[in-house]
């Protein structure tokens, strides 16, 4: 600013020009920006690296407990579908054999009562 002869500046600017005013963060320099970019990307490829190796390492115990998860899901689900399976088989086998034997029974009763009974009983060799 220019002073005049009383050491006054000749330009004072009104308060609204001085709050209005756009201030702008000064910018760094070039060297500065680029830097702070190339140590960002290094960061960025360190990190990365050390995450791709601790992945690797981790990967084959997380799929392998996975996959034991899974099996003994389906191992336990496999084994409450066979018990059903082999208590349904025994209920039909059961009730198969209840009918048979009322079928035998009932022969056997019939053959008694058709029997003469002035026929003497022979008994069952052995």
């Amino acid at each position: 600013m220019v002073t005049g002869a009383r050491g006054f500046p000749r330009f004072l600017p009104t308060l609204t020009e001085v709050i209005l005013a756009p201030v702008a963060p000064p910018e760094p320099p070039e060297d500065l920006v680029a830097l702070a970019a190339a140590r960002r990307e290094a960061f960025a490829a360190q990190l990365r690296s050390r995450l791709g190796e601790a992945m690797d390492r981790r990967l084959p115990d997380v799929v392998a407990a996975a996959m034991l998860e899974q099996i003994d899901s389906i191992a336990e689900r496999l084994r409450q579908e066979m018990e059903e399976m082999v208590r349904q088989s025994l209920e039909a086998i059961s009730d198969r054999l209840r009918v048979e034997l009322s079928l035998l029974v009932r022969d056997a009763v019939d053959n008694v009562l058709t029997d003469d009974p002035s026929e003497p009983a022979v008994p069952a060799t052995q």
